[in-house]
C-alpha cells in the first residue's frame, strides 16, 4: 500500500508542476495588459501573411477594448469621374458600457468608427488646384476629412481622419508595387473613432440616418518652416448612410454575451485567440520543462525508495533463512 502510494505521488507532482508553470504563464507572466512585449508578438503573429488592408482592420478591431458589431453599416468603394477608385470608406458602429464613476449608473453608449483605406494618393491628389501643381507632386499624403449632417436638422459635425496606427494597419492595397509585400509600405488607413458620450451636447448629433461628405487637405511645409492647409477643390464624395442611430439602449446587456467581444483588455486578447497562441507559442514547452524537472526530482525519489524498500526486503529475508 505504501509503495503504490509513494507511485501516486511521485506522478502526481510532474503534474502538478507542469499545470503550476502554465497557470503562471496564462495568469502571471504572459498577461497582456501587463506584458507589453507579449502583447505586440501576438499582434505581430496575428497579422503574418495578412496583407490586405480589410484583413488588417478586422484584425484591429478584434483588439480594440469595446464591443463591436463586425457589419458595417457603410461600406463603398468611392470612385472619380473616370470610375478609377480613390478609396474604400467603411463605417463601423461600436458599443461600449459607460460609466464615468462609480456613483454613476453604466449605460451602454455608442461609438462610430471610420475607416478609409486603399487610398489612392495619386488620383486623391487630382483634386488640388495650385498655379504651381508642384507643390501638390511634391507634398506628402492627403488627409481626409467626413463630415455627418443627420437628415432631420441635428447638428452638423466633422472628424478628421488620422493614420492611429501605422503598425496594425498598413495600408498595401493603396499602392500597387507593395501590394505583395509584407513589411514595405508608405501609405496607412485613415480611421477615426468618435463617441457619442464626450459631451451632453454629442447626443444631438446622432440620427436614424444621415449625410456624408469626405474632402481632402494638404499640408504643405513652406520655405521658413511653417505649414499651409489647403482644401481640394470639390469633395471626393458625397454618400447616404441610412443607418446612424445611436443604439445603446436599444441592446440588451445579455446580448453582449455573444456576437460582442468583452470589455476588458485581457478577456479581449483571449476572445481573438491569445490563449490559443500563447500554448503553442511558449506554454506547451514551458509547462513541460516543468513536468520534465518535477519528474526528475520524484523519479530520482522513488528510485531510492524502491532500492531502499528492495535493500530492506533483502535483509529481511536472510533473516528468515537463518
Amino acid at each position: 500500500m505504501k509503495k503504490i502510494f509513494v507511485l501516486i505521488i511521485s506522478i502526481l507532482l510532474p503534474i502538478i508542476a507542469g499545470a503550476a508553470v502554465a497557470a503562471y504563464g496564462y495568469n502571471v507572466r504572459y498577461v497582456p495588459e501587463t506584458n507589453s512585449a507579449i502583447a505586440g508578438e501576438f499582434v505581430r503573429d496575428m497579422n503574418k501573411g495578412i496583407i490586405t488592408s480589410e484583413e488588417r482592420i478586422a484584425n484591429y478591431r478584434k483588439l480594440e477594448n469595446y464591443y463591436y458589431e463586425e457589419e458595417p453599416i457603410f461600406k463603398k468603394d468611392i470612385l472619380n469621374n473616370e470610375g478609377e477608385r480613390l478609396f474604400t470608406l467603411a463605417i463601423y458602429r461600436n458599443l461600449c458600457i459607460y460609466q464615468p464613476s462609480s456613483d454613476v449608473e453604466a449605460k451602454l453608449k455608442t461609438l462610430f468608427e471610420v475607416f478609409a483605406y486603399n487610398i489612392n494618393y495619386t488620383k486623391v491628389k487630382e483634386y488640388f488646384v495650385l498655379d504651381n501643381m508642384s507643390i501638390i507632386e511634391d507634398a506628402g499624403m492627403p488627409s481626409l476629412k467626413v463630415t455627418f449632417t443627420g437628415t432631420n436638422d441635428k447638428a452638423t459635425f466633422s472628424v478628421n481622419l488620422t493614420n492611429r496606427s501605422n503598425v496594425v494597419i498598413p495600408d498595401y492595397s493603396s499602392v500597387p508595387e507593395f501590394a505583395d509585400e509584407e513589411t514595405e509600405t508608405r501609405n496607412y488607413v485613415q480611421s477615426e473613432v468618435f463617441r457619442e458620450y464626450e459631451s451632453y451636447t454629442n447626443m444631438n448629433k446622432f440620427t436614424n440616418d444621415v449625410n456624408v461628405k469626405v474632402e481632402a487637405y494638404l499640408t504643405i511645409k513652406n520655405d521658413d518652416s511653417t505649414t499651409t492647409t489647403i482644401e481640394a477643390e470639390k469633395p471626393l464624395a458625397e454618400e447616404y448612410v441610412a443607418d446612424f442611430k445611436h443604439k445603446g439602449e436599444e441592446i440588451n446587456k445579455d446580448d453582449l454575451q455573444t456576437g460582442y467581444r468583452d470589455a476588458s483588455v485581457n478577456k479581449t486578447y483571449k476572445n481573438a485567440g491569445f490563449n490559443g497562441w500563447l500554448f503553442k507559442k511558449y506554454v506547451w514547452w514551458q509547462a513541460l520543462i516543468g513536468f520534465g524537472l518535477a519528474g526528475l526530482v520524484t523519479g530520482s525519489f522513488v528510485l531510492m525508495y524502491l532500492s531502499e524498500e528492495a535493500q530492506a526486503q533483502q535483509k529481511a529475508n536472510k533473516k528468515k533463512k537463518k
